[in-house]
């Protein structure tokens, strides 16, 4: 096939460019949007518009799509710092499927001051930066299109719109924010997973600029060894259109690592910044239900070979121990102020009692704290650097 590209070429027939050996054209995802990734852009209505310390609050029509785990509104927020550069934040809390439930199941008003999300905070690095900020309440990543009637008695347990979430979201942040000169898509946890079916919408809205994912404890590290556990989620969230075909590791990986794989291989302006400990109780112990160790295999494993493949774009900063985030340093991140919201199994309670959350400013990997590896990252300085404890 490429002899015959290089023929019709030189027989100009075709006009034809030539990438640089070693270099990918940016944004070539249309393999995936021809899946309709993006269907549900532009369909959302808003019913409300609130504004409070310089927060705008947007709550959405349910009939419109957007909804939380149980049927309630769901809600995002915007800060307009009057930046050239765009955080959009994706916020974790758990996740929900037909044998296990932990996730907050509403969507509070406003942005909480968290860490990297606190604009009165002089080491983030992002605190003057624009900011979406995406409450999670569907317990789907940010990627599900799926209603579940677990038990049978015909009323819907489980409505997880997080694509039609994350896509009202956005359709609200480009009308805001249309000219970004830099985007970082920051996520926690289950918002670190929902990271990477998100690069392939924002990147939809956003064709030109440099898009840095950062990683705070959901690097797509599935169960290791177990494949058939990815592939349930992906059956009961219906998220197959994010896989693309030319993908073949997509379904049949036991990590979500692959699409990521697949992303950076065809956006030379993508890169990503991972952060985990090598035995995340959470996501050990609570949700992939693995000993650490298996989980720290896989970790190194499947962001190593990302790393490897490229090591200029994809870098991480991983620690010792059982810590479960690292970016937003505060508990209520994960779980919100309002317990009722949320859904907590019993087996999960005695981690969530031991969980250990960092800090942007006390996590470190020598003298390099994380406020200063992210500050770095963004960029792309000679202090981002593939870190990992020994």
């Amino acid at each position: 096939m490429l002899h015959r590209i290089g023929l019709v070429c030189l027989l100009g027939i075709a006009a034809c460019t030539t990438a640089p050996a070693g270099t990918t054209p940016p944004q070539d995802f249309s393999e995936a949007w021809s899946q309709g990734v993006g269907d549900y852009l532009g369909l959302a209505t808003t019913t409300t518009v609130t504004t409070a310390d310089g927060v705008s609050t947007f709550e959405f029509d349910v009939k419109s799509g957007p909804m939380c785990l149980r049927g309630d509104p769901f809600r995002m927020a915007v800060r307009d710092q009057k930046s050239d550069n765009l955080l959009i934040f994706l916020q974790g809390g758990g996740a929900c499927w037909s044998k296990f439930c932990l996730a907050i199941q509403k969507a509070p008003a406003g942005i909480p001051k968290l860490d990297v999300i606190d604009p009165s905070r002089e080491t983030n690095p992002f605190r003057a930066w624009n900011q979406v900020y995406l409450p999670y309440c569907d317990g789907s990543m940010f990627a599900g299109e799926a209603d579940a009637d677990d038990n049978g008695d015909g009323k819907l347990d489980r409505q997880q719109h997080g694509l039609r979430n994350l896509s009202a979201a956005l359709d609200v942040a480009i009308k805001q924010f249309p000219h970004p000169k830099r985007i970082v898509l920051m996520g926690s946890s289950g918002g670190g997973f929902g990271t990477i079916p998100a690069v392939l919408l924002v990147r939809k809205l956003w064709p030109d600029p440099e898009i840095l994912v950062v990683q705070d404890s959901g690097t797509g590290t599935g169960k290791e060894g177990d494949p058939a556990f990815l592939a349930t989620l992906v059956s009961e969230f219906h998220v197959q259109r994010f896989f693309p075909p030319s993908c073949t590791e997509c379904t049949t990986s036991a990590h979500l690592t692959p699409l990521l794989d697949w992303e950076l291989a065809r956006d030379s302006k993508l890169r990503v910044a991972a952060f985990s400990s090598y035995n995340d109780s959470i996501m050990s112990s609570v949700f992939l239900k693995i000993d650490p160790d298996v989980f720290k295999k896989g970790l190194l494993e499947a962001t190593g070979s990302l790393h490897t493949a490229y090591p200029d774009r994809y870098k991480r900063f991983l620690t010792a121990g059982t810590m479960h985030t690292t970016m937003l340093g505060d508990v209520s991140g994960l779980v919100g102020d309002d317990l009722t919201a949320v859904t907590l199994p019993p087996d999960a309670m005695s981690a969530l009692a031991t969980i250990v959350i960092g800090s942007i400013d006390t996590t470190k990997l020598g003298d390099v704290t994380m406020a200063a590896w992210l500050a770095a990252a963004v960029d792309n300085t000679a202090v981002w650097q593939d870190l990992l404890a020994p």
